[in-house]
């Protein structure tokens, strides 16, 4: 499949009426303030999953039930921790029929787990790493820039409905 080869829902469906090669959506699913456009529009063959931007393995699940296309768990660049939660939900998915996009810890110069989750003969297992305080500590992110984004997920917690 080609992954989001343009930027709308409605580009993306014009695109999937002309090619043979099947589409899948990643930022038309996880950017949107309605992830199902993509099907209502048949605007994709395959929905790209992301845990975290997408709320959580529940709702992504949620997702996964009610998109009604096939889907791909894949990551951005996550640390062991991300990495888990991805894994988790491709473990609970009835069906995959195509390869995870889980394997980014191994870009990281460092990890914020004693042994970080990575792939094993193309595999990666179902466990929940421990976070090492040490470790963590060392790579966290200078105080403005943790007030940056505590700031933008207030935002987003005002705009959620109640």
């Amino acid at each position: 499949y080609v992954e989001q080869p343009c930027a709308s829902v409605e580009e993306l469906a014009a695109v999937r009426r002309r090619v043979e090669v099947p589409v899948a959506a990643d930022e038309s699913i996880r950017r949107a303030g309605d992830p199902y456009r993509v099907r209502d529009l048949e605007a994709a063959d395959v929905a790209v999953l992301k845990v975290q931007p997408l709320g959580g393995v529940r709702a992504c699940l949620r997702i996964a039930e009610e998109i009604g296309l096939p889907v791909v768990v894949s990551s951005a660049l996550e640390t062991s921790v991300g990495i888990a939660a991805g894994v988790a939900l491709a473990a609970a998915l009835p069906e995959l029929r195509h390869a995870c996009g889980l394997a980014t810890v191994q870009l990281l110069t460092e990890d914020v787990v004693g042994e970080p989750l990575l792939p094993v003969a193309g595999s990666l297992s179902v466990v929940r790493p421990e976070v090492d305080p040490t470790r963590a500590a060392a790579v966290a992110a200078a105080p403005e820039r943790q007030a940056h984004w505590a700031a933008r997920l207030e935002r987003i917690r005002q705009d959620q409905p109640s």
